[in-house]
């Protein structure tokens, strides 16, 4: 046996492993097992140098290795998912494998620089792997599959989580799959309409759907049909939209962007309904109980809170360097111009309609208006 060095490179430091005992007659795959128990990192993933050169391709591959002498360990594949071309999704799909498997290994807990790359480019892997069914699909058993133990089941014997294609009139605009889950202590199977992969859900968001009917608010309903018509919002439906829990404050969560306009008669837009035609009878009904002075001096206060223009052009300022990176990534609109232009244009409509808009409610006389 002899006491050598093991050098992990690929960091800004490198890291050293000393004194790590190995027999000069060791086999190469145990070699690549033992660096394994000593970096966290997988065999596939290592590229092993000794003296300056790759590892010779022989069964023993370190007979003549001396006292102190050093491997020089990096961890290939590191950065497979940015690679730019037309293998870019099968590149994240890969990129995703990889993670997931390293994940489990708690190679990130040790390797902090590793683990920060990995969280800068998260976004873009996110991005390319937007809308792929198969990864859509393993996130959604993952997911459901660790609630399943969190409800004390032993094993999976009664756990449930099969796909169906989803039916193309389900709404929404992605490549979606339906899952039919059944979890530990449950009777029956629950149906899901998988959308995409989304970073994090909010606890303290309550969608309209489940607000009881004696609670549900007609400011609530007002606030979030003002935002839908005024920053083009679409798919307005009672479960991604509502609240946040113990507030009267509106929370949107998930929409589909609509084509923008400028308004003629912004008032006309602000009462118009048709946003709602996605919800439920109770909300409707609280709508349309809400007279015509009451929202317009709802969306005067709302407006008045929120300071929506100047946080536009704060949001337009901040979003700036995205457009360079969307560009850079080839992330465009179908059907539509390139991301910039069609972002300059929107925020564009968007200012002008605010705009009238409050121009509008400064100028109406709410006192005389009758209450219909």
């Amino acid at each position: 046996m002899v006491k050598v060095t093991i050098r992990l490179v690929g960091e800004e430091k490198d890291r050293l492993f000393k004194r790590i005992e190995l027999d000069p007659q060791i086999h190469v795959d145990d070699l690549v097992k033992e660096i394994e128990s000593v970096t966290n990192i997988l065999p596939k993933f290592q590229e092993i140098k000794f003296r300056g050169d790759e590892l010779p391709d022989v069964e023993r591959p370190l007979q003549d290795i001396k006292f102190a002498e050093e491997l020089v360990v990096y961890k290939k594949a590191v950065g497979i998912a940015m690679k730019a071309g037309p293998e870019r999704m099968e590149n994240a799909k890969e990129a995703v494998k990889l993670h997931t498997r390293l994940l489990e290994k708690g190679f990130f807990n040790v390797y902090s620089s590793f683990n920060e790359f990995r969280m800068e480019n998260h976004h873009k892997v996110a991005s390319w792997t937007d809308g792929n069914t198969e990864l859509m699909r393993e996130a959604t058993v993952n997911h459901f599959r660790a609630l399943h133990f969190k409800r004390g089941a032993d094993d999976e014997s009664d756990f449930v989580c099969r796909f169906e294609a989803r039916p193309r009139d389900l709404g929404g605009s992605r490549k979606n799959t339906l899952a039919y889950v059944q979890l530990h202590g449950e009777k029956e199977e629950t149906k899901y309409n998988v959308k995409y992969i989304a970073t994090k859900w909010c606890d303290n968001f309550v969608p309209i759907s489940h607000i009881e009917e004696e609670d549900v608010s007609a400011d609530i309903l007002v606030q979030i049909l003002l935002l839908g018509t005024f920053l083009f919002i679409d798919d307005l439906h009672s479960d991604n939209c509502g609240q946040w829990k113990g507030t009267k404050e509106a929370a949107i969560v998930d929409f589909m962007p609509r084509a923008y306009t400028s308004y003629t008669n912004v008032k006309k837009a602000l009462l118009d309904n048709s946003s709602s035609v996605y919800w439920e009878a109770i909300h409707i009904d609280a709508l349309e109980k809400c007279n015509e002075k009451s929202r317009l001096e709802m969306a005067k206060e709302c407006l008045k809170k929120w300071d929506l223009l100047s946080k536009i052009e704060m949001a337009n300022e901040q979003i700036k360097p995205v457009k360079d990176r969307m560009k850079r990534q080839d992330i465009g609109f179908k059907g539509f111009n390139s991301p910039t232009e069609e972002l300059d244009q929107y925020i564009i409509a968007v200012k002008e309609n605010l705009t009238k808009l409050t121009v509008m409610l400064n100028e109406i006389d709410l006192n005389e208006l009758t209450v219909k």
